[in-house]
C-alpha cells in the first residue's frame, strides 16, 4: 500500500493524470489475462480416453476422436491452430483423414481456418450461415469453411462405431451453440459455457444468464467422467459441478445485491452492491485465473445482467 501510495504522489507532483494511469494499469491487467507463458503459450495434443484427445493451442481448447471412418474435430479457432493441429495428426496417424468438423458456434474466434484439414464433412447450426452473412465485412469470415450440413436442435451422430451427442444449448451462449457428449467415452465437451477455475474474460460476452444456468444443470445430469471446456484447462465431472456452483453463486449474489440496495443507478447504490457481491466472490474464488482481472467485468455484468433480466 505505502508503495502504491508513493507512486501516485510521484504521478501528481510530475502532473501525469492519475485517471488515464488507472486506466493504462487497468489495460495492463487484461493483457496478462492470456500470455502467461507458463501455461497458456505453445500448444499440445493428449490423450483423455482411447478415442478422445484435447488439442490445446495457447488458451484455445478442442477435442479430437478416432474413430474407424476416420478423424472427427470440433472447432478450428484459427488458420495456425489447425495448421499445427493437422500437421500432429498426420505424423501420429498418418492416412487417416478427417471424416468430419463440427462447429460448435458461429463465433469468430472458433470458426475460421478449417479448410487446412481438409474434413469431408462439416457440420454447423442452421443459423451460423446467417450470422456470417451479418458479418461479411469482418475479415475473418473469408476463412470460415462452409457447412455441408446444416443442423437444428439435438442430433446424434454415429461415426466409425463413435456415438456423438450434439447437444442444442438454445437460449445461452449464442442460439447456434452445441455441447458435445460421446456417451461411450463418457467425455463431455462444452464450449464457452463454464471454465474450470477460470473467470471468463470481461464479464463473459454473449451470454443469456438464466439460459446458461438451465444448461448447466441439464448438462449436469449426464454420466461423464471427463470435463473439456473451449478454453484454458481440463478435468472431471467435479469440476463442471464446481464451475456451475460458481456462476449460480454469482448470479444469486447479483440478485441479492439488487434486492438490498436496489438498481445500481447511483455511484453509491453501485459500490455498496458491488462490495456485497465482490467481497464473498474474493474470499472464496480469489484464487481462481483470471479473478483479480475480470472481478469488475464480472461484478459490473451480473449487476446489469440481473437488473435487465439477461
Amino acid at each position: 500500500m505505502k508503495t502504491t501510495v508513493v507512486a501516485v504522489l510521484a504521478l501528481a507532483a510530475a502532473g501525469c493524470n492519475l485517471r488515464e494511469y488507472a486506466m493504462d494499469r487497468a489495460v495492463e491487467e487484461q493483457v496478462h489475462y492470456i500470455p502467461d507463458p507458463e501455461h497458456l503459450s505453445g500448444w499440445d495434443l493428449t490423450k483423455v480416453t482411447d478415442r478422445v484427445y484435447t488439442f490445446r493451442w495457447t488458451w484455445d481448447r478442442s477435442i479430437v476422436v478416432f474413430t474407424d471412418e476416420g478423424i472427427v474435430v470440433m472447432d478450428p479457432f484459427n488458420r495456425e491452430a489447425a495448421t499445427i493441429l493437422k500437421k500432429e495428426l498426420t505424423r501420429i496417424a498418418p492416412g487417416k483423414p478427417i471424416h468430419t468438423m463440427f462447429y460448435s458456434h458461429y463465433h469468430l474466434d472458433h470458426v475460421p481456418g478449417g479448410a487446412v484439414l481438409e474434413p469431408a464433412h462439416v457440420v454447423a447450426h442452421v443459423k451460423c450461415p446467417e450470422y456470417w452473412a451479418d458479418l461479411h465485412d469482418e475479415p475473418l469470415t473469408a476463412d470460415i469453411l462452409k457447412p455441408t450440413q446444416l443442423i437444428d436442435g439435438d442430433q446424434k451422430f454415429t461415426i466409425g462405431g463413435v456415438e456423438i451427442d450434439l447437444l442444442y444449448l438454445d437460449h445461452s451462449h449464442t442460439d447456434t451453440l452445441y455441447a458435445f457428449y460421446l456417451p461411450g467415452e463418457k467425455v463431455l465437451y462444452t464450449v464457452d459455457l463454464t471454465l474450470i477455475r477460470t473467470v471468463f474474460p470481461i464479464g463473459g460476452p454473449d451470454m443469456y444468464m438464466p439460459g446458461m444456468l438451465k444448461q448447466m444443470d441439464r448438462l449436469a445430469q449426464l454420466d461423464f467422467d471427463a470435463y473439456i471446456p473451449s478454453h484454458f484447462g481440463y478435468g472431471k465431472k467435479a469440476d463442471f459441478l464446481e464451475a456451475i456452483e460458481f456462476q449460480k453463486t454469482v448470479h444469486r449474489l447479483a440478485v441479492e445485491a439488487i434486492g438490498k440496495y436496489g438498481i445500481p443507478d447511483t455511484e453509491a447504490k453501485f459500490l455498496e452492491g458491488f462490495h456485497y457481491m465482490y467481497d464473498p466472490l474474493k474470499a472464496k474464488y480469489g484464487h481462481y485465473h483470471g479473478f483479480d482481472q475480470q472481478a469488475l467485468f464480472l461484478v459490473s455484468r451480473a449487476f446489469s445482467g440481473a437488473t435487465l433480466g439477461y
